[in-house]
């Protein structure tokens, strides 16, 4: 009985979201069918036909005065309220120029005005509080990677051979529990704006605690020298259409590696970053082609990045450094390296380790998903494999 009641209960579900899909857009053409019926008895009549812009401006504004969607964050929600706060006056100013050009008064220093209160908005939305804000972050990342899962899956379908003529009509997900959601692990309280859960993780061992000694700076030795490098066979599977000098560079120079007192990062180019100088002289100064990060890092993330399409799947990894914000101190391209000699590394060095695998739809615009998540801290050291 309750299997009965259930599958009763998701069919209403469904019917009660497309209806309201329906009662959401369908003000929409019913405001343009009036306006433009307005606007022909106007004109039947000798009057002017801007008296059909007010309801024009109402059918092309209607999403403003919409509420957000159900389902999302309670954050991100509110952030979308404030937000068509912002439009909604400017679109009044709009309704009230067009109000005023079908009576016959020239007003045309009000439409001036219009852009004022939409403008102004994004400059106010600093002045929030730090956790609000932190808050709307992290539901934006969330549901970004929710979409990006429910896109992956629609590629795979469609690379899998089924049909493809109802995809044009299919939405976005629903997220919040909501029936039909695509879930997706995530921490809200990890990182800057939150994180997905990690496919793997590891804490650093705490440094012993001589008993005569004064104590050691964190991850400043104890542990035996560990080096990670590239991997020939591995390699060629990441840039099949790489050959000559490069890879035998990368292949001869690229490693990770804790020299037993400092963490040392080296792509192809032989540019050398040094991390945790612990006991380093303060004069030595660093040697051409060599780099300090600006601040002490105390995690080491593999970061993979996995796109399908209705072709294939690429893969494409990297490593950070991290600061204790979870901001990025450090990339390098994870180009033939092996996740567990990286992990290896980090335990040697006394770093936290978290490996995360992003589930991408496609493109992703100017800020990438792995951007908001792995935000630059001024100073960032970009290594590259070219």
């Amino acid at each position: 009985m309750s299997s009965v009641w259930q599958i009763f209960n998701a069919q209403l579900q469904r019917r009660r979201r497309r209806w309201a899909w329906v009662q959401r857009w369908l003000p929409v053409p019913t405001l343009g069918a009036v306006g433009a019926v307005v606007g022909s008895v106007a004109a039947h009549h000798g009057f002017s036909v801007d008296a059909a812009l007010p309801l024009w401006v109402l059918a092309g504004s209607w999403p403003v005065w919409r509420a957000p969607e159900e389902g999302a964050a309670d954050a991100l929600r509110f952030r979308l309220r404030v937000r068509r706060i912002g439009w909604r006056a400017s679109v009044t100013v709009v309704l009230a120029f067009t109000v005023t050009r079908a009576s016959g008064v020239s007003a045309d220093w009000v439409l001036a005005l219009a852009p004022i209160p939409a403008l102004l908005e994004p400059l106010l939305w600093p002045l929030w509080p730090r956790s609000l804000r932190r808050a709307v972050r992290s539901a934006q990342v969330y549901e970004e990677l929710v979409e990006a899962k429910f896109a992956q899956g629609r590629n795979r379908q469609s690379r899998n051979g089924r049909s493809r003529r109802r995809s044009w009509w299919i939405r976005r997900p629903y997220v919040g529990g909501r029936v039909g959601a695509v879930s997706v692990g995530f921490d809200p309280d990890r990182g800057v704006c939150g994180r997905p859960l990690p496919v793997e993780s590891s804490e650093p061992e705490p440094e012993p605690e001589p008993e005569s000694e004064p104590e050691p700076e964190p991850g400043a030795g104890g542990r035996a020298p560990v080096r990670a490098t590239p991997v020939r066979q591995l390699l060629y599977l990441w840039r099949e259409e790489e050959t000559g000098p490069r890879i035998e560079r990368w292949l001869r120079y690229a490693s990770v590696s804790w020299s037993g007192r400092e963490l040392l990062v080296t792509d192809g180019r032989q540019r050398l970053v040094r991390a945790g100088l612990a006991g380093r002289p303060k004069s030595e100064y660093p040697r051409p082609g060599e780099r300090v990060l600006p601040h002490r890092p105390v995690e080491l993330v593999w970061l993979t990045e996995r796109r399908v399409d209705a072709a294939r799947t690429y893969l494409e990894s990297w490593v950070l450094l991290l600061d204790a914000e979870g901001r990025r101190l450090l990339t390098l391209p994870a180009v033939g390296l092996r996740q567990s000699d990286v992990g290896a590394v980090a335990h040697a060095a006394g770093l936290r380790f978290a490996a995360y695998e992003l589930a991408l739809g496609g493109w992703e615009g100017p800020r990438p998903l792995s951007s908001r998540l792995f935000p630059k801290r001024r100073g960032h050291i970009r290594l590259r494999f070219r």
